[in-house]
């Protein structure tokens, strides 16, 4: 009687582990699907590359002060650092204010106390990952300067501080969603012809 539960209760870790291994096989299978097609999208550059860092935030005091989140790094197989940003949109477009997320990114790289990059050069590109319908593409978008930045981040602070006029939108569309409107005699005066 004894040696006849003992059985039952061998057989049953048994099935329980035969479950758990196929289980477990899946997911290997699925990690390896998903990293053939993310692989297979990638550019060259970085496709046969590292990741060195994914998700982790940095700062830099040169050009100016910023902070980056980077979504991941790449050491390409050229020894470049290639920053990537992923973005879920409806469409396959990348946007001026993603060059300067990139570049800014680069910028924290090339001067900011960063272990794993040392010793790389950054690239003078970078990647946008964007996901339309869970289907990934990458598109090659190029990095700012230092100075380019440091301007950026001076006509910032100085708009906001109202010592320079903002420059108008390139579509009147844009006028109507800004949260400056009302402070805007550009925008209102474009808005009512």
């Amino acid at each position: 009687m004894i040696g006849t539960l003992f059985l039952f209760l061998l057989l049953g870790l048994y099935l329980a582990y035969l479950k758990f291994a196929k289980k477990e096989g899946a997911r290997g299978d699925t990690q390896a699907a998903y990293d053939r097609v993310e692989r297979s999208a990638m550019p060259p550059e970085i496709a046969e590359g590292r990741l060195i860092l994914s998700e982790e935030y940095f700062r830099t005091e040169h050009p100016r002060r910023l902070g980056a989140r980077f979504d991941q790094v790449f050491v390409g197989t050229d020894g470049l650092l290639y920053p990537v940003d992923t973005k879920r949109r409806k469409r396959r477009q990348v946007y001026a204010y993603d060059q300067v997320e990139l570049s800014a990114q680069g910028a924290v790289l090339r001067h900011g106390r960063i272990g794993v990059a040392k010793g790389h050069a950054v690239a003078p590109f970078g990647f946008i990952r964007l996901v339309v319908n869970g289907k990934p593409e990458y598109q090659r978008v190029p990095l700012l300067s230092d100075d380019e930045l440091a301007h950026l981040h001076d006509r910032y602070y100085a708009l906001h501080a109202g010592k320079v006029e903002p420059n108008p939108a390139e579509r009147t569309g844009a006028c109507v969603k800004c949260a400056y409107l009302s402070a805007c005699p550009t925008g209102r005066a474009r808005l009512t012809h």
